[in-house]
């Protein structure tokens, strides 16, 4: 079993007019935009600025860009014009070779300041959509404000608001019998260790609802007991240490609550803690093993494990009236990792098949009905979702060893975005950051 039961500032939009934006207009269908080819173009490097940043800060976008399923990101070697061309200057034709229908460009400038020149064309049109420019001292801060402007092409193409950029994700780095707690950046880079390397095995990280602090269990005293972590200063405190299992911490959004795992009473129960009072409420009281607890974004009601039925399956919860109990998964004989979704439209939960192979899938909460994000692509667990609903974050062993993957909630993209030298395991995607 594990611990789930095996231990268990504001941007401005050039428009030439409505009617342009209505062209640009596209639609989305199963969380893809069909045939259009985004191209991505080097930045000029101008003024002694940092050629690696201006790399950098390319291939994010571009990541960006893939990530959502929206877009084919062209690859760079078909381009035909050189990016020294001049912004004003963009040969149309050039593009439009090499089956581009938007385009990006721009510059970057300085050394002490970064001042970083982007727009975006309608490659068919041929015309500047939208331009901006972002200086700032700092290369984090230009990359920030890179995903400012990806974020807001995309929402002139296709009406979607996303915010995954400004976020982090955090997991458990597995290297032989050593553990640590990292902390990267969406993409996988900006890696930190936040607790460890022990080898007193760490599980399940889960942020607090503000995003300062991250819970985690740990037996570094020879019990499985639920600590926090704050990320500004490190310090490390004991959240609750009862006698058995301590795990699987989730927060509420009032910040101070968390639901979390107990077998304290000699059966493994979910319950509500107040981490400012001390004050403990059980929630469940059933004869089967209850575990796993994800709440809500209201703070109404919370999913999780049980296998009261017989196997583990996904059982729903109002915290308001404890005897509103709702089966929401009959198929499979194992399911387990239930996690709402930040806009509480669904449930991401992972689920052995006929293969006993774990795969990832999808409640949708108003119909009922399951959607499969992962098949035949080895073992998929820990599913997370970003802060805006849009992507979710797995361990995957497809490749061979447990590596960090997003995907787009349909399932069409998915892409490793960290592979270090341990197995990543258990992931959990922080609240969006203030962009």
């Amino acid at each position: 079993m594990s611990v789930h039961f095996r231990l268990i500032a504001a941007l401005t939009v050039f428009l030439a007019s409505m009617n342009l934006f209505a062209q640009l207009q596209v639609e989305v269908k199963d969380g893809s935009v069909a045939d259009y080819n985004m191209a991505v173009s080097p930045l000029a490097v101008l003024d002694g600025a940092n050629a690696e940043l201006a790399a950098d800060i390319v291939s994010s976008v571009e990541k960006v860009f893939d990530i959502t399923g929206f877009f084919n990101v062209l690859n760079q070697k078909s381009f035909l014009e050189k990016p020294e061309v001049p912004m004003d200057k963009v040969d149309f034709k050039l593009w439009r070779n090499v089956a581009a229908n938007g385009l990006v460009k721009g510059t970057i400038k300085g050394k002490d300041e970064i001042v970083l020149d982007l727009a975006f064309y309608d490659v068919n049109g041929g015309n500047k959509v939208f331009g901006k420019t972002y200086k700032s001292t700092k290369a984090g801060d230009a990359k920030k404000s890179a995903y400012r402007f990806a974020a807001e092409v995309i929402k002139i193409l296709t009406k979607e608001e996303m915010n995954f950029m400004f976020s982090k994700i955090a997991f458990v780095e597995k290297k032989g019998e050593s553990y640590s707690l990292v902390v990267t950046n969406f993409d996988g880079s900006g890696r930190k260790v936040l607790v460890g390397p022990s080898s007193a095995t760490i599980l399940l990280p889960e942020w607090s609802a503000d995003g300062s602090k991250i819970y985690y269990t740990s037996h570094k005293n020879n019990n499985p007991n639920l600590f926090v972590v704050d990320l500004a200063t490190t310090r490390i405190k004991t959240v609750s240490s009862y006698e058995g299992l301590n795990v699987s911490a989730t927060a509420h959004p009032d910040n101070k609550t968390v639901s979390l795992c107990l077998s304290k009473d000699g059966n493994s129960e979910i319950y509500s803690l107040d981490t400012a009072t001390n004050e403990l409420k059980r929630l469940t009281k059933d004869v089967g093993t209850d575990t796993a607890p994800s709440v809500s974004p209201d703070g109404s009601e919370i999913v999780f494990v049980s296998n009261r039925s017989g196997n583990p399956q996904i059982y729903r919860m109002s915290l308001t009236d404890l005897s509103k109990v709702e089966r929401l998964t009959e198929q499979g004989n194992y399911n387990q990792d239930p996690e709402y979704s930040p806009d509480g439209k669904k449930v991401a939960f992972s689920g052995r098949d006929e293969k006993y192979q774990f795969d990832i899938f999808v409640i949708d909460l108003a119909s009922k009905q399951i959607s499969r994000i992962t098949q035949n692509q080895g073992k998929n667990e820990s599913p997370t979702f970003s802060p805006d609903s849009k992507l979710i974050g797995f361990s995957s062993n497809r490749n061979g060893k447990n590596k960090l993957f997003l995907s787009n909630v349909s399932g069409t993209k998915q892409i490793a975005v960290y592979s270090g030298e341990g197995e990543v395991l258990m992931p959990s995607w922080s609240p969006a950051e203030n962009n």
